[in-house]
């Protein structure tokens, strides 16, 4: 049921044109026949209100209207509207500012963003409530009951010396819990928790001469079932039977104060976070239309900007000369398509110096219809960004030098396998000359491995593959001479380890050396098949030709390159072996690939 016998009429006070055609909608759907007038300035309101002095049962107001805004339109409001309620409608969540404008006599303080027609309707009734009850209707007992019986708030009469309830209303009665009649034989004392009696008997006694109380502060009363409510009170003088007993209306405010603990605590995190926090309101899509609604401590901190200096201006103007044009765009893409993005720019300070910022841009609702507000949280990675660079230039430093390094090693095996190969020539012992010719072939193994490292850019991994290739081409040219030798190499892409990589060249080098010595002695031709492959983690070599084999005797002698290839096996942790295949002699060799720290060439 309605408060009132006749349609509302209703100023709603609002310049953007979506939010008027919302609320129309909202009090068309919640209320017969309303008569809805729009004012969009201030001034116009003024007028329509001066031309209709007792029009109006309440007033709904944007807070932000083109000539006027804020505290100072909420004080011009006061003084024009006599004792028409005002109810803010607003998309500032600002619960500071909500307690405000509640004190200086705003009947409702309601989110734009919560806003439903269930809602509104309750907060209008609620208003025409309390104004009626402040006015016509407490000046005798018919108003009083109509008042009294249609209040969609609890409402109590008691008595002011006994306390004792003399009349509560329906709602009480659904809000409390309490049958009309068990009310009646209790006091108002019953229902307040004992550590507030006394307080609260002080209250009412101290007030007992005024007309109409509000009390600055919430009290406790306790339900049937033993809930405890948080109701403010507002309380008037009426005659009742002849005498003057006090109406109190209860508004629970249970919930509205826990949301409002709620929002100061998530106030103070914001306020008080390191990270810089900003509210983007969206006007428009198409065109693209924004601007900066709040900014907390730390984005003055950073920037240097005040809250002042942003508020109703664009992010433009953090963008510099040397911010990206591709981080730019990704904030435009993000507002448009309401997606969330993450971001790296350098922007520029108030002083106009330059930091470099890492920011999360997230839209407050996932609906593109509905969605005006967006939250831009970032920090000051300027620092790190520095330190980056300074890593950066640090590893092309090192790299640079490992190439270097590479080089310089591979030089210098190159001048000992020179200085081995003249002290070769002038040798006339043909013992002597095999053993220098094997320690050279060994030396240019290991300068292979340091030139495929300064040639690939990689100082750790090389391919083995090309390295196989290689070594059996150095080989061939050393130990082929005289003979035609033909090398087939079958060969998989296998990456290894330096540290694996030059046990694994030594063992190949040793080999081929003696398959060169030794399997085609009788014979100037023959042929040698090399192949690599790897099998989940493990590495592959086999060496096959089709010369005169290897004896039992050679295999029990043990000579020193079948004695460094056992060392370097085992160094690798794989194993080995070496057979007869009727045509020839083949070697196989199997290991696990692993990164393996630590000079892998040693013996």
């Amino acid at each position: 049921m309605e408060l009132i016998d006749k349609p509302l009429s209703i100023l709603v006070i609002e310049d953007n044109p979506g939010d008027y055609l919302l609320v129309e909608e909202f009090l068309n759907e919640m209320f017969d026949l309303p008569e809805i007038d729009q004012a969009s300035r201030f001034s116009e309101a003024t007028q329509q209100i001066s031309n209709n002095a007792d029009k109006y049962d309440a007033i709904l107001l944007d807070l932000t209207l083109p000539d006027k805004s804020g505290e100072e339109l909420i004080d011009e409001m006061m003084k024009i509207s006599a004792d028409v309620p005002i109810i803010v409608l607003t998309g500032y969540t600002d619960v500071k500012f909500s307690m405000i404008s509640l004190s200086k006599g705003v009947s409702d303080y309601l989110l734009k963003d919560d806003l439903s027609p269930e809602l509104l309707k309750k907060s209008i009734l609620y208003a025409i409530g309390r104004r009626v009850s402040a006015s016509k209707l407490l000046q005798s007992e018919k108003n009083y009951r109509v008042l009294f019986e249609l209040s969609p708030e609890p409402m109590m009469l008691f008595d002011l010396q006994s306390y004792q309830f003399l009349d509560v209303n329906e709602a009480a009665v659904k809000k409390y819990g309490y049958t009309k009649g068990e009310f009646l034989e209790m006091t108002l004392m019953d229902i307040k928790p004992k550590d507030e009696v006394e307080e609260s008997k002080t209250a009412i006694q101290d007030t007992v001469g005024q007309k109409h109380v509000r009390f600055e502060k919430d009290y406790k009363h306790i339900t049937k079932s033993g809930e405890t409510l948080l109701v403010e009170i507002h309380a008037s003088s009426v005659d009742y039977n002849g005498r003057k007993v006090r109406m109190a209306l209860a508004h629970d405010v249970t919930t509205k104060r826990k949301e409002e603990e709620r929002l100061r605590l998530l106030e103070s995190v914001i306020t008080n976070a390191n990270e810089y926090v900003v509210i983007l309101e969206l006007e428009s899509v198409k065109p693209l239309s924004h601007k900066i609604i709040y900014v907390n401590d730390a984005f003055t901190k950073i920037t240097g900007y005040s809250a002042d200096d942003v508020i109703g201006k664009t992010f433009d103007f953090l963008h510099g000369e040397k911010t990206s044009d591709s981080q730019i765009n990704l904030i435009f893409d993000a507002l448009v398509n309401n997606q969330e993005c993450e971001l790296e720019m350098l922007n520029c300070k108030k002083n106009g110096s330059m930091f470099w910022s890492r920011t999360s841009l997230v839209p407050v609702t996932k609906c593109i219809d509905s969605n005006r507000h967006w939250v831009a949280i970032g920090r000051d990675i300027s620092q790190q960004k520095e330190y980056e660079l300074q890593l950066t230039e640090s590893l092309k430093e090192k790299n640079t030098l490992l190439s270097e390094i590479h080089h310089r090693v591979k030089n210098n095996l190159a001048v000992v396998s020179g200085m081995m190969q003249l002290q070769a020539y002038e040798e006339n012992n043909p013992e002597v000359i095999t053993k220098l010719n094997d320690s050279i072939n060994r030396i240019h193994a290991m300068a292979t491995i340091h030139e495929l490292l300064y040639e690939s850019g990689s100082f750790s991994k090389l391919r083995f593959s090309d390295m196989l290739e290689k070594l059996a081409q150095n080989i061939h040219t050393i130990a082929g001479q005289g003979k035609e030798i033909a090398v087939s190499i079958t060969k998989k892409d296998v990456e290894l380890n330096i540290n694996q990589a030059i046990p694994a060249s030594l063992i190949i080098n040793e080999i081929l050396t003696n398959v060169y010595k030794h399997a085609f002695k009788s014979s100037k031709t023959g042929q040698i098949a090399i192949g690599i492959d790897e099998i989940n983690s493990e590495v592959i070599i086999k060496i096959e030709d089709n010369g005169v084999g290897i004896s039992p005797q050679k295999m029990s002698e043990k000579s020193l390159g079948l004695q460094l290839v056992d060392i370097l096996t085992q160094q690798l942790e794989g194993h080995h072996k070496i057979y007869n295949t009727g045509n020839g002699t083949a070697f196989e060799l199997k290991f696990e690939k692993r990164d393996v720290v630590g000079a892998g060439s040693s013996l």
